[in-house]
C-alpha cells in the first residue's frame, strides 16, 4: 500500500474548513489530524489533556457530520483530489521542523 505524506493534506484541510462553524482550537485539531497526530501526541502539542482532545474531536465530527477520523481523512483526500482535478492550486505552507515519536508520528520540534 503506498504511503501518503500527510503534511500534504494540511493546506487542503485549511481550505476544507472555510465556512464551517469550527472554533480555532477545533481547526488546529483538524490540521493535526491531517498530519497524522494521535490523540496523545496532539494533546502534548496543544498543551491539553488527551481527554480534551477526544472531546474536541467528537465536536468536530458532529459539526462536520462525520463518523470519525477515517471519514475526516477520506473527506480531505477527496476534497484535495477534486481541487487538483479542477486545476486549483494550494500553496503548501512551510512545515516546521519536526521530531518523530517512536510510533512514527511527527511532533512539532
Amino acid at each position: 500500500m503506498p504511503n501518503i505524506d500527510v503534511d500534504i493534506l494540511a493546506p487542503f484541510a485549511a481550505r476544507y474548513m472555510e465556512g464551517t462553524s469550527l472554533t480555532p482550537a477545533e481547526r488546529s485539531e483538524v490540521l493535526r489530524m491531517a498530519q497524522g497526530f494521535a490523540c496523545k501526541d496532539s494533546a502534548a502539542a496543544a498543551g491539553v489533556s488527551p481527554e480534551t482532545i477526544r472531546a474536541r474531536r467528537k465536536r468536530i465530527y458532529r459539526k462536520l457530520d462525520l463518523s470519525g477520523s477515517n471519514d475526516l481523512i477520506s473527506e480531505l483526500l477527496a476534497f484535495s483530489l477534486h481541487m487538483i482535478a479542477k486545476g486549483e492550486k494550494i500553496e503548501a505552507r512551510p512545515v516546521a521542523a519536526t521530531a518523530q515519536t517512536s510510533s512514527g508520528v511527527a511532533l512539532p520540534g
